[in-house]
């Protein structure tokens, strides 16, 4: 995230808690929904799909979304299963 982000302040803002973050309304939406289909996607209702929706999120936007998270808890999952510490791993590329 620091490479995306000029701000390490925002960072740092983000990591410790995105809904107190300067961070616009649509984007604490996306990482609330994302937090969300990381501990409990079978909590997952139509309102909360709309809720973005009326945002401006195309539907293709929440595919990504729930994709890149399901991406992610899949590698964790693999790395933790198989003792990979992953910040080792992309520090040497």
């Amino acid at each position: 995230m620091r490479e995306q982000l000029t701000d390490n302040n925002l960072v740092d803002e983000i990591l410790a808690d995105f809904q107190s973050a300067e961070i616009d309304d649509t984007t604490k939406a996306i990482l609330k929904f994302a937090v969300k289909v990381t501990e409990a996607a079978y909590s997952i209702r139509p309102t909360d799909l709309n809720d973005l929706r009326n945002l401006g999120l195309t539907d293709e936007t929440l595919f990504a979304i729930v994709e890149i998270v399901g991406f992610f808890s899949y590698v964790n999952r693999m790395a933790d299963a198989f003792g990979v510490e992953l910040d080792d791993f992309l520090d040497q590329e």
